[in-house]
């Protein structure tokens, strides 16, 4: 008990944890890591080149560019490491992105989510930044799945393993509540999360069969959504002063009698 309660409490890294970028580039660079790179960028590749527009900005949890297959022109990313890589082009922090308001047609989050410590406010400020009928898409660990469950093992937990997981239903919840319209939800990484290349290949080989089937137990997914433009309130014209006893009369007529009556109101004290 005593001991769980010290777990619980346990301060978890996020991204702007010092040298959180470099660890998850190191972890990336493993067999377990590279398989899920191919598995993101996978999914990617089924929603970015039909996504058009001019900025994109990608907002994830290491310095790799995840928008390679993106038809647009503009694509930069944030990083929150000042000593991270090239590949990051603006230092900065997800919850207070510095763009101003409807300014990017695109944003991508790879696992930010997972790894930031309000993730309320990363989702107001992307939402704040997109243009209406803008994109957002959002890759994260899915907690119904053996990734999930590996990430709620006890003990000291080393990246990736230490993010706060957000399920397809509440994060697909949220973005409502944001005046997004989700246009999909998919789904990859069906292989075990043990980093070993035997384990990985003989648990990944229903990968294809269940990744077109979309089944709900990937250790990650790929939700899209599109934000939705504000209505225009129509303005409501009164004709209330133009009786109906003109209709049927000749057009010059009508018109005569019409600005006779406009003539008369305005004259009026």
């Amino acid at each position: 008990m005593f001991r769980q309660r010290i777990f619980r409490e346990r301060p978890r890294d996020n991204l702007d944890t010092p040298g959180f970028y470099r660890a998850m580039n190191d972890w990336y660079r493993t067999p377990l890591g590279e398989s899920l790179l191919q598995s993101e960028q996978a999914l990617l590749e089924r929603t970015l080149p039909r996504r058009f527009g001019y900025h994109l900005l990608q907002i994830g949890c290491a310095d790799i560019p995840m928008f390679r297959d993106s038809p647009i022109g503009h694509k930069f990313s944030i990083s929150h490491d000042r000593h991270s890589s090239p590949n990051a082009g603006v230092i900065a922090s997800g919850e207070a992105i510095p763009l101003q308001n409807e300014s990017v047609d695109l944003v991508l989050l790879h696992h930010a989510l997972d790894y930031t410590a309000n993730q309320h406010q990363l989702l107001r400020e992307v939402s704040r930044v997109l243009i209406a009928g803008g994109h957002i898409v959002t890759v994260g660990f899915n907690p119904i799945s053996s990734w999930g469950v590996r990430s709620r093992f006890p003990g000291r937990k080393k990246s990736p393993w230490h993010g706060r997981l957000l399920s397809t239903l509440r994060l697909t919840d949220w973005l409502k509540l944001l005046d997004f319209h989700v246009e999909s939800i998919r789904y990859g990484a069906y292989s075990l999360p043990i980093n070993s290349p035997g384990v990985i290949r003989y648990s990944g080989v229903l990968d294809k069969l269940a990744t077109r089937l979309n089944w709900p137990t990937g250790g990650v997914y790929m939700i899209s959504a599109r934000k939705q433009a504000l209505p225009l309130t129509p303005i409501q014209t009164s004709w209330r002063e133009f009786a109906s006893a003109h209709v049927g009369l000749p057009i010059a007529e009508n018109i005569t009698r019409v600005s006779r009556h406009l003539t008369a109101s305005n004259e009026e004290p």
